[in-house]
């Protein structure tokens, strides 16, 4: 499993799965919600100057070279899209 640490003590899982990547946001180490897709969805998402992905609790936003993370319509951080894609390129 690999993860992004965010501000206020959350941190950005992915867990690689048989089909697809399963993103899990965690807030004081346990899991506040989470989201699958394929790997191959994710990196068509940040190939895209702006793009949304996901509908519901979780969702994020890609504007130019940041995504923003959305719980529950609410914005709970900011990264780089750099470092989005070296994780999922580690989950090839």
């Amino acid at each position: 499993m690999e993860s992004i640490f965010l501000e206020n003590n959350l941190k950005l899982s992915f867990e690689k799965l048989p089909h697809t990547i399963r993103l899990i946001i965690s807030k004081n180490n346990e899991e506040w919600v989470c989201k699958k897709e394929t790997l191959r969805k994710l990196f068509e998402f940040v190939n895209i100057d702006e793009a949304h992905i996901f509908k519901g609790r979780l969702q994020l936003i890609k504007i130019n070279n940041h995504i923003t993370l959305q719980v529950k319509s609410e914005n709970i951080s900011t990264i780089l899209t750099k470092t989005f894609i070296e994780v999922l390129n580690k989950l090839k």
